[in-house]
């Protein structure tokens, strides 16, 4: 038996072992976090953990847990499963993502993402003529998603604005659901939203460097909508000869 090659192996493992299961709690303390991100309590080791809360600019994210996935190691990766959240909260963000990092960058497999929309608006710093309030339930679907500069190499997925509403002086304004195809286009987060809504909402939104955004389209209000709908059309501008309202935000 050649010990030569065997306690060298071995004592490599044990410290692999050593490595992932001292106290998650531990290995964050050697972590200088940003100071608008705060830990709740920490349990668990790097191999199977949860944090009780996270806060993110005053955005809180409840039961963060995670699980390493070791026989990605065989290829080159360091794969976890992350758990955020509890599927049957709907008021609560919710999220279950399968994550990958490696000689590629990072990567996101068959994920979803769900938050409630209305503490969501006030962090977009939207420029707008008038105030807007909004509620329901962001979705994001994550087929496949690779990191590249500034943001993507690859990106497939879906976005969905369910039991989308937004309040007028008459009340709120049901706007039932409006849906969008995520892509990458540039190394950019493109948004592209379906028509099919009663705003007949038809946009283009790219996310570029550091949060900047900028965002394309048309809208044209159904008829069924009450008419505060239609008078708040003439801050966005004329419609052209087809009714259709023109849209153009961009980030300061």
């Amino acid at each position: 038996m050649n010990y030569k090659k065997i306690i060298p192996a071995a004592f490599g493992l044990y410290l692999v072992f050593l490595v992932i299961l001292a106290p998650a709690a531990w290995w964050l303390k050697l972590v200088t976090l940003p100071p608008q991100v705060q830990l709740g309590p920490v349990s668990g080791t790097l191999w199977q953990g949860q944090i009780q809360a996270i806060s993110l600019n005053g955005y809180v994210l409840q039961q963060v847990n995670w699980q390493l996935k070791p026989w990605a190691l065989l290829t080159g990766k360091l794969a976890l499963s992350l758990d955020i959240g509890q599927i049957r909260q709907t008021a609560l963000p919710y999220a279950k993502v399968q994550l990958s990092y490696g000689f590629s960058g990072l990567e996101l497999q068959s994920s979803q993402l769900r938050l409630p929309v209305e503490p969501i608006i006030p962090l977009l710093k939207l420029r707008l003529p008038f105030q807007v309030a909004a509620s329901g339930t962001m979705l994001l679907n994550i087929q496949q998603f690779s990191w590249g500069q500034p943001w993507c190499e690859q990106l497939a997925g879906k976005a969905s604005w369910l039991d989308a509403k937004f309040q007028a002086p008459s009340g709120w304004i049901d706007l039932k659901a409006i849906d969008a195809n995520l892509s990458c286009e540039q190394g950019q987060l493109q948004l592209v939203t379906e028509p099919a809504n009663p705003l007949a909402l038809n946009v283009t939104a790219l996310i570029g460097e550091q949060g900047s955004y900028q965002l394309n389209g048309t809208l044209k209000p159904d008829a069924s909508l009450p008419k505060e709908v239609h008078q708040a059309m003439q801050f966005v501008g004329q419609p052209d000869a087809e009714g259709r309202f023109t849209l153009k935000l961009q980030s300061r």
